[in-house]
C-alpha cells in the first residue's frame, strides 16, 4: 500500500473515530497522535470534500449533515481495509 492510502486510511480512521466520540481530545487518546494532528487530519479531509464535517463550538462537536452521509461510507472503507488485512 502507499503512502497516500495509509495517510487517508488514518484520516479515515481519525474522522469516525471523532464521529463516535465528538472529543478531539479523546480521539487523540484513541488514535494514538497529538490533539493538533486531529485537527490536521479532520482539516485535511474538510478541504478534499470541500466542506465542513463537523460543527464546532466550544469543546464539543457533532457531525454536520454531510459528515453523518459520509460516515458510513467511511466505515465501510476502514471494515473493508480490515477484511483485506486478514486475508494476508
Amino acid at each position: 500500500m502507499n503512502t497516500t492510502n495509509n495517510m487517508t486510511d488514518k484520516r479515515l480512521q481519525v474522522f469516525c473515530t471523532l464521529a463516535e466520540c465528538l472529543s478531539f481530545s479523546q480521539t487523540a487518546k484513541l488514535t494514538g497522535i497529538s490533539q493538533p494532528a486531529v485537527t490536521k487530519h479532520i482539516a485535511a479531509l474538510e478541504a478534499e470534500f470541500g466542506c465542513a464535517l463537523f460543527v464546532r463550538f466550544g469543546r464539543n462537536v457533532m457531525l454536520t449533515e454531510k459528515g453523518e452521509e459520509i460516515l458510513p461510507y467511511a466505515r465501510k472503507i476502514l471494515d473493508a481495509y480490515t477484511v483485506l488485512d486478514g486475508l494476508k
